[in-house]
């Protein structure tokens, strides 16, 4: 869940997000992003080895989180923190049996 870092510290409340695809009539669609819920999250920056070989062609892992498990959570979504947006690039649902999932992040704007 954590490895050597031991039980997770929820130690700060983020705002978990869904995308929302709305279509228009001229068949153009926007990417829109809903509250899902206010949540407790432990939030690490990625070691310097995730950064340098988590590039993907869809994000880098800038950022860790552990939070309780959240039906629904995948590729897509989002955790936000005032001005700080996370993109949660995947999630790792391993640690479940401990009640716990961890969200593999880019923060936008970095």
């Amino acid at each position: 869940m954590t490895g050597a870092r031991g039980a997770a510290r929820f130690d700060r409340v983020m705002r978990l997000e869904r995308p929302m695809r709305i279509e228009a009539g001229d068949g153009h669609a926007d990417l829109q992003f809903e509250a899902a819920a206010d949540i407790w999250v432990d939030l690490r920056r990625a070691s310097p080895s995730e950064q340098a070989n988590g590039g993907r062609v869809d994000g880098i892992v800038t950022h860790r989180a552990t939070i309780r498990p959240h039906d629904g959570v995948a590729g897509g979504w989002r955790l936000v923190e005032g001005a700080r947006t996370f993109r949660v690039l995947a999630v790792s649902d391993i640690a479940r049996r401990k009640g716990a999932m961890e969200l593999i992040l880019e923060e936008e704007g970095r």
